[in-house]
């Protein structure tokens, strides 16, 4: 695999650069819901997502995958949601772009996007009614 001219121009100067640039980043993730009977479109959804978050010059994308929900009685389970992991260098930028970008790319009402304010663990929680910001973490919360 070769890589594009752009990735070396990116790459900070030094290793101090680098630790400072990696300690300012703020780690997000956005969790959607999967319906059984709908296509899988999460592939094209994070690259989407990373070339939006890129384009701002707020963040990436770092990884995802897939989460199984809880065990059937004969141990089987399915995947319940879709998580994409992000690197946030502008947190408020990120959500904004996150909040913009996810709804145009079809999520359902359900989808979540995780960070911290401080030490607190928030939720923005997208519903019929459009996104509900900075929810408490809790247990009440749906997986």
């Amino acid at each position: 695999m070769t890589l594009p001219p752009s990735f070396f121009s990116e790459l900070p100067a030094d290793i101090a650069e680098a630790e400072q640039a990696s300690s300012s980043l703020q780690f997000v993730f956005v969790k959607i819901p999967v319906a059984t009977h709908a296509p899988d479109r999460s592939r094209r959804r994070e690259e989407k997502i990373d070339l939006a978050l890129r384009a701002k010059a707020c963040g990436s994308v770092s990884g995802w995958g897939s989460s199984l929900g809880d065990a059937w009685a004969y141990g089987s389970s399915v995947v319940e949601f879709h998580r994409i992991d992000i690197e946030a260098t502008d947190l408020a930028s990120s959500r904004l772009v996150l909040q913009q970008i996810l709804p145009a790319l079809g999520v359902p009402v359900g989808t979540e996007i995780h960070y911290k304010l401080g030490e607190r663990d928030l939720v923005d929680l997208y519903g019929k009614a459009g996104w509900r910001l900075e929810q408490v973490l809790s247990d009440s919360l749906p997986d």
